[in-house]
């Protein structure tokens, strides 16, 4: 966050000052922090109508478009600051409305909440759907990031080495034998259509009664900790996967429909702007699954801020100085 200095020297100070300031920018030095002349650094300033960037408000969200704000500034493109809107009832109407200009959507989110669609299971297929549909309302869904935020089903390290288990295949041939492993769920979950009835047939298995231990949203990690569960439902970017060094079972039946994470934004702004898409490509091809856990990580487990997390990110992959 930009911080506003108020200058209270006199005059004498402030010729000094221009003179100093005037000596180093004669040397090469970075251009001047936001708020300065606009004039200071012609080179880098885009022209265009500010871009008004947003985000919902957990922190997965937070992190993508504080990553997108830092570096299209960084770039010189005109932004402004117009984080944590809200989620999809409050976020979707701004973008299409125009009050704002840019945001990071899920294609899930797209596909299954906008469209009506039914879960679909591929990521370039569910990415064409929504990006086809979306154009009529002028929404460019711009190149998605490998990430994938969606369901996914995690295991106890020792329960993992102790049935060999790699794939939600391995787990369900484990039930099928007879072995009650717990798996611990949601009550939403196991009463939605798209959830546990459909992970079910997918996997042609049915999880016994008995095994199901139902917990409340977010204490699923707890409750494996604990040794109260064996297996639990997850979020695929969740950090506590990793500080818990828990096993993610590949979906290998692919019984969860995908969510990779987009740019998407205002048709207006893309033709503002012929080289927005390149330049957000080079961003979002390096936020894979992984990394986003690990940024995510970094803000809930370490307490780092979003603003500090993502400026760190950013300067190690060579997109911001």
């Amino acid at each position: 966050m930009n911080k506003r200095l108020k200058l209270s020297f006199g005059i004498v100070m402030f010729l000094s000052l221009a003179l100093a300031l005037g000596s180093v920018m004669g040397c090469g030095a970075k251009a001047p922090a936001a708020g300065a002349s606009a004039t200071a650094a012609p080179d880098t300033t885009k022209k265009g109508p500010a871009i008004k960037i947003s985000s919902k408000t957990f922190t997965e969200a937070a992190i993508l478009g504080t990553l997108t704000l830092q570096y299209l500034k960084g770039l010189g493109y005109p932004v402004e600051n117009k984080m944590g809107l809200g989620e999809l009832a409050v976020i979707r109407p701004a973008l299409t409305s125009g009050q704002i200009d840019l945001y990071w959507e899920y294609t899930g989110t797209g596909v299954i909440n906008l469209m009506k669609h039914d879960p679909v299971f591929d990521a370039e297929e569910s990415y064409k759907l929504i990006k086809e549909w979306d154009a009529k309302n002028n929404i460019a869904w711009l190149d998605y990031a490998p990430l994938d935020d969606t369901n996914g089903i995690v295991v106890r390290a020792d329960i993992a080495e102790k049935y060999q288990l790699k794939t939600i295949s391995d787990y369900v041939a484990q039930v099928k034998k007879g072995e009650a492993l717990k798996f611990v769920s949601f009550p939403e979950f196991d009463g939605r259509a798209d959830g546990l009835p459909a992970f079910e047939k997918t996997y042609d298995f049915k999880i016994p009664k008995g095994d199901i231990v139902d917990v409340a949203m977010g204490l699923n990690y707890d409750t494996l900790k604990a040794n109260k569960g064996d297996l639990a439902l997850a979020f695929t970017t969740e950090p506590r996967i990793v500080t818990d060094k828990l096993v993610m079972l590949v979906d290998d039946k692919k019984a969860f429909a995908v969510y990779n994470a987009v740019p998407v934004v205002r048709k207006e702004i893309v033709e503002a702007y012929p080289t927005l898409a390149a330049d957000l490509k080079k961003l979002s091809a390096l936020l894979d699954t992984k990394t986003i856990t690990e940024l995510n990580r970094q803000a809930d487990v370490e307490k780092k801020s979003v603003e500090e997390v993502s400026t760190t990110f950013l300067i190690s992959k060579g997109l911001m100085r």
